[in-house]
């Protein structure tokens, strides 16, 4: 099915015990804006420009340092549907456009055109509305994303890092009835993947609920799901600074339907990574 695609093995699965902090985040993260907390009362008119002036500064250039940057609060179960708070860097992609690896395809990512939006759902970050639709995290350049994400029935979905002006890698993954879960990783420029420069590795299957955790760490790209490494330190040798970005897209099974319970997310100094290696 896929062998219009070069196959790359990563070589055995291993598996990796994560960090306890992992499943159970910062207890900080109550102090920050979450997805249920009640609406701020109305404040003077001098008092709401302030504010104005913060978020647009804030919009700007939001800086992502080396403590963590909750994005999902954990344990916040408030019911009905909520926007994405406003005082978070976490935000829809408007108009997010390009093309992936095999266009025309009815599972692997094609062209993509952004016409949904995210919110929250009795306290899970989700799809609301549309196929095809992603949320823009913090501008990064080495970094750690982790949280606890539930996958269920089949469908796509996606992630891009480093993506600045249509160039990037993007991480892509599709759950079928009869040919299992593979990956893809594509290096992304014009809005356009490089057809060399796709790579399909090993399938894996994400069931349910399971604690994840994502690094690009001396342009090599990580991903431990629970106790195993789907993808191992894989080298995107043109790898640079841009925006992090988590979606899903449609295919002859609809989009996967992910529910994200937590996200949280830091810089990386990799000096600061080797001690902790050792």
């Amino acid at each position: 099915m896929f062998s219009s695609i070069p196959q790359t093995q990563l070589g055995p699965v291993m598996k990796l015990s994560l960090q306890g902090s992992l499943l159970l985040l910062s207890l900080a993260a109550g102090s920050l804006l979450a997805a249920d907390e009640p609406a701020e009362p109305d404040a003077p008119a001098d008092v709401k420009q302030d504010a104005d002036k913060d978020k647009d500064a804030a919009d700007k250039g939001f800086q992502l340092t080396e403590k963590w940057t909750v994005l999902v609060a954990p344990n916040r179960r408030a019911p009905g549907q909520k926007p994405l708070p406003k005082k978070v860097p976490l935000e829809n992609c408007a108009e997010l456009r390009f093309t992936g690896p095999n266009p025309g395809h009815p599972f692997v990512i094609g062209d993509y055109i952004e016409d949904g939006k995210f919110a929250f759902v009795d306290g899970a970050l989700m799809l609301v509305e549309g196929k095809n639709a992603a949320v823009a995290m913090p501008t990064a350049d080495q970094f750690e994303l982790e949280g606890v994400m539930e996958q269920v029935e089949f469908g796509g979905w996606f992630m891009l890092v480093g993506w600045d002006e249509g160039r990037g890698y993007l991480i892509s993954n599709a759950t079928m009835k009869e040919s299992g879960s593979p990956w893809f990783v594509t290096e992304m420029r014009g809005g356009t993947a490089i057809p060399e420069a796709t790579q399909q590795l090993l399938k894996y299957e994400w069931k349910k609920s399971q604690p994840f955790r994502v690094s690009v760490v001396n342009k090599q790209f990580t991903l431990e799901v629970d106790q195993v490494k789907v993808i191992n330190a894989l080298p995107i040798d043109n790898y640079a600074p841009g925006r992090v970005i988590l979606g899903v897209y449609d295919t002859r099974y609809g989009p996967k339907k992910l529910r994200i319970h937590s996200l949280r997310m830091r810089a990386v100094v990799p000096e600061a990574e080797a001690e902790k290696a050792q």
